[in-house]
């Protein structure tokens, strides 16, 4: 178990002490910008006012996103939680770090007994060989905490034992029993309680708690080069949030039926109260200008939550709607406000991207992702490439095993269980309705044959045909 917040935030502190009082050496004479990474548990790519909602209220993300750059074509690398947020820590494509499904309760990967695809035995646990984003940034003086969710891992794998010097609220679950103190499921307070989380009161809200432990953080060290890593819970299940936001939205709803869940709405608006708050201690402490803020999703939106229109389906699927993701980056002075970028990009880019803005004595170690620095400074992409994903998983949404592969405007998806190919041209159809896969077999062909190539290129532990294989009893079965 690890010790109390309190003995932590005191450790800290004496470290950020002893730090102030060192001499900086020669090419630390100009410090390293403060680096915040605010990433939202299951916000969908049009969940912001900036991204074209007229029914969810985000002023100050619209405001974070005139502030910087808009990236339109953003993508997380996985469609589920556990991968996606492995590829920001490491800044690899899940399959190379064998960890290409979530973490399940039963901890292997589930799957149908009679389905055609028995899925990798990978990790479900961040690996010590690893090194995270915390720890390539340590040789470049920062001071880094994890505030919200982790889900890479059981205790030995929590963020101190990652690099982090502060861990709030980060444990192994994807998800808090409950969004309000004492953060429990009722009847079940003896198992289900959050381990890194201590103290709190009635009617404390999970977003609201941990927004003032990051601001405790700026507050705390500000004079330091700090990376902050606030990774909310909201806007995941269980939906839940304060009683009067909620009324607030059901009286949206009764004249915009674009979107169907007020308490979502909610959720979705104290997480653009959190931004703000952040923004504003930044302002408050005159460290705006000397810090890059990142905003992004670690896949898709539910769609048991939130409409993805115009794209296709929602989490768990690799269609647009699970993957394509928001992402803004505002750093006033360096990148141009009211800024877009219109390149493809993936969620691994974010770790070569923010260590490179560290500085020379950040050391991130091999990665497959590619910095975004030049874009953000609104140069044009080095050369074309290819994202690719792998999830050969019955997710608890899609239940469809399958990878795809981008390169430019044409984006493939090889199904798994039953085997199938489309192919689509994503610039005239972004809802991904005209399987271009039979009137295109050339383009089709290769690039289900660049997908494969890198698939057995790159990843190490990859899924196997069910020796038990049998689509008639699969039907209708859940995966178990």
């Amino acid at each position: 178990m690890s010790p109390p917040l309190s003995s932590r935030r005191e450790f800290l502190r004496a470290s950020l002490a002893l730090a102030a009082a060192s001499p900086a050496p020669a090419q630390l004479e100009k410090r390293q910008p403060n680096i915040v990474l605010f990433l939202v548990d299951d916000l969908g790519w049009m969940d912001l006012g900036c991204q074209g909602s007229s029914f969810y209220e985000t002023p100050r993300t619209d405001q974070l996103a005139q502030q910087g750059m808009r990236f339109t074509n953003a993508y997380s690398a996985c469609p589920v939680c556990s991968p996606s947020r492995a590829a920001l820590m490491t800044g690899k494509y899940p399959g190379s770090v064998g960890f290409t499904g979530h973490i399940t309760a039963i901890l292997r990967h589930r799957y149908k007994k009679h389905g055609r695809v028995i899925p990798p035995d990978d990790y479900m646990f961040l690996r010590e060989r690893e090194t995270t984003l915390a720890e390539a940034l340590q040789p470049a003086g920062y001071v880094s905490a994890s505030m919200g969710k982790w889900h890479l891992g059981s205790e030995q794998y929590w963020p101190e034992k990652q690099g982090f010097d502060l861990n709030v609220a980060g444990y192994d679950h994807g998800s808090p029993p409950s969004h309000f103190y004492p953060y429990t499921k009722p009847g079940q307070e003896w198992n289900s309680r959050v381990p890194t989380l201590d103290g709190g009161e009635p009617g404390e809200y999970l977003t609201d708690r941990l927004t003032d432990e990051a601001v405790r953080f700026i507050e705390d060290q500000h004079d330091t080069p700090f990376f902050l890593y606030l990774t909310h819970y909201a806007v995941h299940t269980p939906l839940e949030a304060p009683a009067d936001l909620v009324h607030k939205y059901e009286r949206k709803l009764e004249n915009d039926d674009s979107q169907f869940s007020a308490v979502y709405a909610a959720m979705i608006e104290k997480v653009d109260e959190s931004l703000g708050c952040v923004l504003d201690t930044l302002e408050r402490l005159d460290v705006r200008d000397d810090t890059i803020v990142i905003f992004t999703s670690d896949n898709g939106g539910t769609q048991a939550a939130t409409r993805n229109t115009p794209l296709r389906e929602g989490k768990g699927y690799l269609y647009e709607g699970g993957i394509r993701v928001p992402l803004i980056a505002s750093w006033p002075g360096r990148i141009e406000p009211g800024s877009e970028c219109d390149v493809a990009v993936n969620g691994a880019d974010l770790y070569p991207t923010i260590t490179e803005i560290a500085g020379g004595r950040a050391r991130p170690g091999q990665t497959d992702g590619r910095s975004l620095w030049p874009l953000l400074e609104g140069g044009d992409e080095a050369e074309p490439r290819d994202l690719y994903w792998y999830y050969p998983h019955y997710s608890p949404q899609a239940k469809e095993p399958s990878a795809a592969i981008r390169s430019g405007r044409h984006k493939l998806i090889e199904h798994y269980d039953p085997p199938s190919i489309e192919l689509y041209d994503l610039e005239s159809d972004i809802g991904e309705q005209r399987n271009l896969a039979d009137d295109q077999p050339i383009r089709a062909a290769e690039l289900h044959e660049r997908l494969r190539r890198w698939i057995s290129d790159t990843v190490p532990i990859r899924h196997r045909i069910n020796p038990s294989y049998d689509p008639a009893l699969a039907e209708n079965e859940n995966p178990e």
